[in-house]
């Protein structure tokens, strides 16, 4: 009997009861102080993240090579012999490249790796949907197959009241940033089919911007009833339960359903108080 494990990286933000999963691991982003590098949600959290912000805005760098063999190995001593592995767009982080030169070299294993073009929940709702069709008892094809068409079919937006941080990390371009904070607009970010951030619309705040969020969300699942529906939130469980509640009340309901603190890692980029809506098709 092949055994298949499932892994990501902590930009993916799978949430907490997937991670306590059997045949489930990840890789921590590191994130870089001035005198301190710590492991995404290993040795910091988000809130210590953003509680920190006012004083420095750290840097995020790909799980070191260490850290990936290690993984790798405890992989193989748990086990398996398959990986499915799933990582955030290749468009703003450098983990899928890394990842597969190690893949690739590991001859213990056979691996199918995944550039998800997405970021944070929806990269995790493409991992959940794909350890469910393990513990299914599919074998590594046909859920190779399911994922290539669950990123295909997966969509994220994040209504965020600043573009400070974004612009701070490099990820957006000054003047954007400046136009947003003049008319205190809430920039509704999502990733193009490259996987790179874009702005989808500037909201007048963070209540119209969830009422857009609905729409883009709305418009994307049409008549399908087969869906999950992840939420992400910085540092504000009040505001993303709001959020699922507003779908719930326009009929949007997923398969599976989760609400998720955003991680360490994405984070720094975007600052608290974000809100964000994922859909995958399944």
């Amino acid at each position: 009997m092949e055994k298949i494990a499932v892994l990501v990286d902590s930009c993916c933000d799978l949430p907490k009861e997937y991670l306590k999963k059997a045949g489930i691991y990840e890789l921590p982003m590191q994130i870089t102080y001035h005198d301190k590098t710590y492991l995404d949600r290993v040795n910091i959290s988000a809130e210590e993240v953003y509680q920190n912000l006012p004083v420095e805005i750290p840097k995020t760098s790909l799980p070191s090579g260490e850290s990936i063999q290690k993984t790798l190995d405890k992989i193989a001593a748990d086990g398996y012999t398959q990986i499915i592995s799933i990582s955030v767009s290749s468009g703003l982080s450098g983990t899928f490249n890394f990842l597969k030169v190690f893949l690739e070299d590991d001859d213990r294993f056979v691996s199918k790796y995944f550039d998800t073009k997405q970021v944070a929940i929806a990269s995790g709702l493409v991992a959940i949907g794909a350890k469910n069709l393990v513990d299914d008892g599919k074998n590594l094809d046909e859920v190779a197959a399911a994922v290539e068409k669950m990123c295909q079919n997966a969509i994220v937006y994040f209504c965020i009241p600043t573009l400070t941080y974004l612009r701070a990390g490099g990820r957006i371009s000054a003047v954007a940033s400046a136009v947003g904070g003049m008319l205190k607009l809430a920039p509704i970010v999502t990733c193009t089919p490259e996987g790179a951030y874009t702005i989808a619309a500037k909201a007048r705040g963070m209540k119209k911007g969830q009422k857009m969020m609905l729409d883009y969300a709305k418009k994307f699942i049409g008549d399908d009833k087969d869906y999950l529906i992840g939420i992400g939130h910085g540092a504000d469980e009040a505001g993303g339960q709001h959020m699922l509640d507003i779908l719930h009340d326009n009929g949007i309901q997923g398969k599976q359903e989760f609400t998720e603190q955003v991680g360490p890692a994405l984070g720094v980029h975007t600052g608290p108080g974000l809100i964000g809506v994922a859909v995958v098709k399944i």
